[in-house]
């Protein structure tokens, strides 16, 4: 649960540090509902440790793909971080679209009120991880990397999907509250520092 915690945070210090952002208020906005979002959903629905298989399965594909991905093109320091995240962030975004698509609950307007964040979710991390994504696909295998992240996203949102039913909520919401404030916080340390130490290395 750390490590997925993490893996937003990790992931928007590398991209702004590496590539800054030219509107950085939009990501501020849209990146605390995106990140809120995954946290929830994240801790919520991982399975607990006593269905081992299932826990390690939903907790290791994604990290597995990013690793994949990394054997064909490796970018950056902290490329890892940075896949992961847009595997693991992407496969949340979509189930809950898609389940807020076919789903009957709970209003039709809060069911649209989903579907509108979790493309605004989207919409702000690939706004982000724009750059990274054009710098993998040039040279030499950058293309098979990307569609590996692509097939991970996929492969989790299908999965994620399965587990997001509402029957399958298997962790306390008041514990969450703490989890989700926890990690926001430190992605939005992360965002301020990515941010600052870009602009302190720019400086002549």
């Amino acid at each position: 649960m750390v490590y997925l915690g993490l893996l937003p945070v990790v992931a928007t210090f590398s991209l702004l540090y590496a590539y800054g952002h030219p509107v950085l208020f939009l990501p501020f906005l849209a990146g605390t509902a995106a990140v809120s979002v995954y946290l929830a959903a994240t801790y919520v629905y991982t399975p607990r440790p006593r269905n081992v298989a299932l826990a390690l399965f939903v907790l290791l594909d994604g990290p597995a793909w990013a690793a994949l991905s990394l054997t064909l093109k490796y970018e950056r320091p902290l490329a890892f971080a940075v896949n992961g995240f847009l595997v693991d962030g992407t496969a949340v975004w979509i189930s809950i679209l898609v389940l807020a698509l076919r789903s009957d609950l709970p209003t039709r307007g809060q069911r649209r009120a989903s579907v509108g964040i979790m493309v605004v979710a989207l919409a702000a991390t690939y706004s982000l991880a724009w750059p990274y994504c054009r710098d993998v696909l040039q040279g030499g295998w950058g293309g098979a990397s990307l569609l590996l992240l692509v097939l991970g996203a996929a492969q989790g949102a299908f999965t994620r999907y399965r587990l997001y039913a509402p029957e399958n909520t298997v962790r306390d919401n008041d514990a969450s509250a703490v989890y989700i404030v926890v990690f926001i916080f430190a992605w939005l340390a992360s965002l301020i520092a990515g941010n600052v130490l870009r602009e302190v290395s720019r400086r002549p």
